[in-house]
Formats: C-alpha cells, structure tokens, sequence
C-alpha cells in the first residue's frame, strides 16, 4: 500500500502559467432517474491548468456526472459554468461551448485514417476543417504522426485513446473530461497515457477532470480528488489526504486494495 507522503512525493504541481478565466464550475447540480437520486447538490470547480481526480464506487454516480457536464444529462437543478458562462443544451453545445470528452471505450470512425479522425474533431467543434498546421500540431502532442495515415482500425487500444484524445483536443475546449482513460492498458501504457495526459495539461492550460478507478495513477495525476458516494460528495481534498484517510480507504477502496 502506498503512502499518501509517497503520493505527493510523485505529485505533479500546478504550472505556474494558467489560462485565463476561470474554469469549470459546477455548483448545488442534482439529477434523479425515477425514486434513485443519482447526484445530491454536487459542487465543486476546476480552474484551467488543473486535473481534478473522480473516485468512488460502482452506482458513486461518476457517469452520471460527466453526463451533466457534457450535456447529455440533464440536471434537475443546479448551474454549471465555464468561463462564466452558463453551459445548456445538447452535446453539441457544450461542445461547441468549450467542453470535450473521451470515453471510458474509445469512440473513433474505424473505416477513417488517423488524420481524418481528428479533422472529424475540427468539424464537430465547429471549428475551420482545413486547419492543417492544428490537425498536425495535434497528431505531433498524441504520439500519432507517424500512424496519420493508417487506419484507425489497424491501431492497438493505447493508440486508439491516443486517437480519440486528439480529436477531442480538435473541437478546441477549455476543459477535457475523461471517464476511466486508462481502463485496459497495461502498467507501461498507463505510464504513457498519464504522461500525455500532463503534457496536455500543461501546453494547453485546460481545466481537466478525471475520472479513474486506477487509484494510484488518480492520484499522481490529480491536484486534488473528489470522492463521490451514493450521488454525494464525501470529500474533496488533495491526493495525500485523501489516500491517508482510514475511513475512505475502508470504506471506497477496501481495506485489502492494492493502490
């Protein structure tokens, strides 16, 4: 079991140049499915430059978070900003708004090449398709250049997430949700991604909020971590506190996990 002094040992800080504006905001969000309340007066925001871990257990209400601050759930109450701005609507308009996600399985066009997946990017975003020096600047920060013209359907799953983060990097957000990036990859590959994942961070300033099950890459990678329960927040505090916790390490991650 790793420590939470190991934890912050490793911890990435904050970089000293942020965006400007102030981020995402979420504030007293709720959503009921029926007699479930799937999330209780949610609150919490994540300025640009920082990753803001998600943790809990299965039914936490995790998905049903990045549903709402996508735009694919809608809340019964609460408010949810970026920038200053009010975010309402479909996906679209979140997107269109500033807000990218990647999924937990990687959704690509298979029958696309690399590049054209990410060029998909550009147009969803709205955003000047023929924005070559963009698409290619893009490839360069995943890894991807030397596939760009392959296949999507030939790539192994790592490139593939590879793949589907650059596309959400083409829509051009302020802020980057990402449901279980690093499910399926081996530790190798887990060090890779959570490597991209800070390069991005750090190059593009963006507000990313992270949701993981892999507690300690969660840890390394975030400033702070929120540990949802039944719909509500139990905790939101920095990785050393929260992994040196007796209560949410029995309680959410077991009093037997391996993190």
């Amino acid at each position: 079991m790793i420590s939470g002094a190991a934890i912050l040992a490793k911890h990435q800080p904050l970089p000293r140049r942020l965006a400007p504006g102030q981020g995402l905001v979420v504030r007293d969000v709720s959503v009921r499915f029926g007699a479930v309340q799937a999330l209780s007066n949610i609150s919490f925001n994540v300025p640009p430059g920082e990753i803001f871990g998600v943790a809990g257990p299965n039914g936490a209400g995790k998905s049903t978070l990045i549903g709402v601050c996508t735009g694919q759930v809608r809340p019964d109450r609460g408010i949810i900003e970026l920038d200053g701005g009010a975010l309402k609507g479909r996906p679209h308009a979140f997107c269109h708004a500033g807000v990218a996600r990647m999924f937990q399985v990687p959704q690509i066009f298979s029958s696309m090449t690399v590049r054209e997946n990410v060029e998909t990017g550009l147009i969803f975003g709205n955003r000047d398709s023929s924005d070559t020096n963009g698409v290619d600047d893009l490839l360069e920060m995943t890894g991807l250049t030397s596939q760009a013209s392959e296949a999507a359907s030939s790539l192994d799953l790592l490139a593939r997430k590879r793949v589907m983060l650059a596309a959400a990097l083409a829509t051009g957000p302020r802020v980057l949700f990402m449901d279980e990036p690093l499910g399926g990859l081996n530790e190798i590959e887990i060090d890779a991604f959570s490597s991209l994942i800070r390069k991005v961070r750090d190059e593009m300033a963006l507000s990313i909020v992270l949701v993981e099950h892999k507690i300690r890459a969660l840890a390394q990678l975030s400033q702070r971590i929120m540990i949802l329960n039944f719909g509500e927040t139990l905790r939101i505090d920095t990785p050393g506190l929260i992994l040196s916790d007796p209560e949410i390490i029995t309680l959410y991650l077991g009093k037997k996990h391996e993190y």
